[in-house]
């Protein structure tokens, strides 16, 4: 499991060490895009392409380290449910277990679909030569920012699958969370 950890701790070092400086330039440009518009009347023909394409690449790789923390948005009626009709402290750690490795699966089956599809756009915007129309940027290294970040998520919920089997990881669930304090 130590080995487990460590990868996915790496993983979400290099994930931020991407996603931080990506979302410093964005603010960067977006700030220079309002003085320049704003205080010095010229602007800037580039940084609203840039920006647009910097948020996409900080979205996707943001969500892969959402994914790996467990942070993102959702409405947990699971834990409210095992909280209030289960009394047994095995059986709702069993159920809260049972419920995060049927989500983890369905989450892999979508990004699994979404990854497929996203490569063939990948490959087709490579194969065409689509660039943008400010920049001249090849369109298909935003969508690879896309396809990363698919992938990323899916190694994530695979690694939380094996970690929270035993007893590791961000689990999602308040009685998961003490039970994991309690093992380390």
């Amino acid at each position: 499991m130590n080995a487990l950890e460590r990868f996915e701790n790496l993983l979400a070092r290099i994930e931020y060490g991407i996603t931080v400086p990506i979302f410093m330039i964005m603010l960067t440009v977006m700030i220079l895009q309002v003085f320049f518009r704003y205080v010095l009347t010229m602007p800037l023909s580039w940084s609203e392409e840039m920006a647009r394409y910097l948020f996409v690449a900080c979205t996707f790789f943001g969500a892969a380290i959402a994914t790996k923390e467990r942070e993102h948005v959702e409405i947990n009626v699971a834990e409210v449910v095992i909280e209030s009709w289960i009394k047994d402290r095995a059986k709702k750690i069993f159920t809260a277990k049972v419920l995060n490795v049927i989500r983890d699966v369905i989450a892999i089956i979508f990004l699994f679909i979404a990854t497929k599809e996203t490569y063939k756009l990948t490959i087709d915007q490579l194969n065409m030569g689509q660039v943008s129309t400010a920049m001249e940027f090849p369109i298909w290294i935003v969508t690879c920012s896309m396809l990363i970040g698919f992938i990323l998520c899916m190694v994530h919920c695979v690694l939380l699958i094996i970690l929270n089997l035993g007893n590791r990881g961000a689990t999602g669930y308040e009685i998961l969370e003490e039970v994991k304090e309690q093992c380390n």
